[in-house]
C-alpha cells in the first residue's frame, strides 16, 4: 500500500502515526517530572527532620506474659467424684397378721409417728369373748388345783374313820353268823344254801372294810403327788391357751415398728383384710443413708467408721461408712458402700435424691503442676507448654497430662525445675518470640 496515500478525509497515515508518537511523549515527560517533584519534596522534608529522631533506630515492642516457676513434686492426690443415692435407713410394708375387719384407722398418709404408736385396729369382739371363757376354764382347774394341795379336811378322816368302824362292827357280826351256822350245818340243822350265804357275807363285809380302811390311810397321808403334778398340767395348759389369745388380740392393733413417716395408705374403715395385706407404707428419714457404687480398688482403701464430705443439693453432710457390700454388682461391676448421715445432716434431705462423694487418693509420680491456662493441646494426645528461656525467648516443650482437676493439671515431660512456664495467653505466642515478663509466681 503506499504510504502517501491520503484518507478520505485528506489527511497521510504517516501524518497520523507521527502525531501518536508526540503524545506519548509528552505524556512520559509529564509523569517524570511529577515523579521528580515528589522525589525533591520528600528530601527537603528529611532536610528539617529533627537529628536526634533519626539517631534512634527502631524496636520491637516486647509482649507481656505472667510466668510460673516450676516446683518439683513427686506425688499428686488425685480426687474424684461418685455418684450416690439417698436411700431411707429403714422402710417397711406394715400389714395384720390376722384375717380381720378394720374397724378404725389412727393415722392417715404424711403423718410422722412414733415408735409403738397404734396405726390401725381390727374387730376383737369374738377374741376377747374365748379369752373369758379360757379365763373361766383356767380359774376352774386352779381351784382344784389348790384344793389337792391343801389335802382332806379333819371332817373327811373323821367321817373314814367312822365308816371303818361301821364297817369292822358288820365284819364281826358277818363272821358270828358264819360260825353259828357252820355249828348248825354240822348238825344238818340248816340247807348248805344258808351257810354259804353266811360266808358270802363274811366275804363282803371284809372286803367293804378292806376299802374303807384303805380310803382312810390315803387321806391321812394327804394328796398323791401325781394328782397335783397332772393338775398342775391342766392349768399351765389353759394359760397356754389363754397367752396365745392375748397375743391374737394384740395382733388386731397394728403398730409402728420404728419412728418415721406414713408414706402410703391402701385400706379404708370398713375393708376385710387377709393377713399379709398391705395397710402402710412407713419410711423412716432420720437416719438416711447414701449408697454408692465404687470401684473395688477404692473400696479397698475405706474402713468402716471413717467419716466423709458428701454432697447434696450444692450442700455439704458428714457420713459415716456403715457397711461395704463384699460383692460386685453384675451391671456396673462396682461395689455398694452405704455412708449414713446422722440426724442433723438427715434433716430437710429426701430419699432418692442424688449425692456426691468425693474420694482424695495419693499416687506417686514426678511431675509439675501447672495451672491449665498454661497448656496448649497438642497431636497424638500431648499438650504443649511455653516456656521463657534466659534470653526472654519462647520455647516450646511437649508434655503429658497425668491428672487434671478444674483449674490445675499434674503432668510430666521435657520440662526442669525452676523452669518458667507462661501461665495464660499462649495462644499469642509462638516459639521463638521475645516476651517480657511482669509477673512470676511459684507452681504449687
Amino acid at each position: 500500500m503506499n504510504t502517501n496515500s491520503y484518507s478520505p478525509s485528506g489527511e497521510s497515515l504517516f501524518a497520523r502515526k507521527w502525531t501518536k508518537r508526540q503524545q506519548w511523549t509528552v505524556r512520559l515527560a509529564a509523569g517524570g517530572c511529577i515523579v521528580a517533584v515528589l522525589i525533591a519534596a520528600v528530601t527537603l522534608a528529611s532536610g528539617y527532620a529533627s537529628p536526634t529522631a533519626a539517631a534512634i533506630p527502631s524496636t520491637p515492642e516486647l509482649i507481656p506474659v505472667e510466668v510460673v516457676t516450676l516446683s518439683p513434686r513427686t506425688e499428686y492426690a488425685a480426687h474424684r467424684s461418685y455418684t450416690g443415692t439417698l436411700v431411707a435407713a429403714r422402710t417397711s410394708t406394715l400389714s395384720f397378721e390376722l384375717a380381720g375387719k378394720v374397724v378404725h384407722l389412727e393415722v392417715d398418709q404424711g403423718d410422722a409417728v412414733s415408735q409403738g404408736q397404734v396405726l390401725a385396729r381390727l374387730d376383737d369382739r369374738h377374741l376377747a369373748a374365748r379369752i373369758q371363757q379360757t379365763e373361766a376354764q383356767r380359774a376352774q382347774q386352779a381351784a382344784i388345783l389348790d384344793e389337792l394341795i391343801a389335802g382332806p379336811r379333819k371332817e373327811q378322816i373323821a367321817a373314814a374313820e367312822a365308816e371303818v368302824r361301821r364297817l369292822t362292827a358288820q365284819l364281826k357280826m358277818q363272821q358270828a353268823t358264819k360260825e353259828r351256822r357252820q355249828r348248825l350245818i354240822e348238825q344238818n340243822a340248816i340247807s348248805q344254801e344258808s351257810f354259804d350265804d353266811a360266808i358270802f357275807g363274811t366275804d363282803a363285809a371284809q372286803g367293804q372294810l378292806d376299802s374303807a380302811q384303805s380310803q382312810l390311810e390315803e387321806l391321812k397321808e394327804g394328796t398323791r403327788v401325781e394328782q397335783i403334778e397332772a393338775q398342775k398340767a391342766q392349768v399351765a395348759q389353759l394359760d397356754a391357751q389363754l397367752a396365745d389369745l392375748k397375743l391374737e388380740q394384740e395382733d388386731t392393733l397394728l403398730v409402728a415398728p420404728y419412728p418415721g413417716t406414713i408414706a402410703q395408705r391402701n385400706v379404708d374403715e370398713g375393708t376385710v383384710v387377709t393377713p399379709g395385706m398391705a395397710i402402710y407404707r412407713l419410711v423412716q428419714h432420720e437416719p438416711i443413708e447414701a449408697w454408692f457404687g465404687l470401684p473395688p480398688e477404692v473400696v479397698g482403701q475405706l474402713k468402716k467408721g471413717e467419716t466423709f464430705p458428701i454432697d447434696v443439693e450444692n450442700q455439704t453432710r458428714l457420713g459415716t461408712v456403715s457397711g461395704i457390700v463384699p460383692e460386685l454388682d453384675n451391671i456396673t461391676r462396682t461395689q455398694t458402700v452405704v455412708l449414713t448421715l446422722g440426724p442433723e445432716s438427715s434433716q430437710r434431705l429426701v430419699p432418692s435424691q442424688v449425692a456426691r462423694l468425693v474420694l482424695e487418693s495419693t499416687r506417686n509420680a514426678d511431675g509439675f503442676w501447672l495451672p491449665n491456662s498454661a497448656l496448649l493441646q497438642g497431636s497424638r494426645g500431648l499438650w504443649s507448654v511455653y516456656v521463657v528461656e534466659e534470653a526472654g525467648t519462647i520455647a516450646r516443650r511437649e508434655v503429658e497430662v497425668l491428672y487434671s482437676e478444674s483449674e490445675r493439671s499434674f503432668v510430666r515431660g521435657t520440662l526442669l525445675p525452676q523452669e518458667q512456664v507462661v501461665a495464660s495467653g499462649i495462644n499469642r505466642l509462638v516459639p521463638g518470640m521475645q516476651v517480657q515478663i511482669v509477673s512470676a509466681q511459684k507452681t504449687p
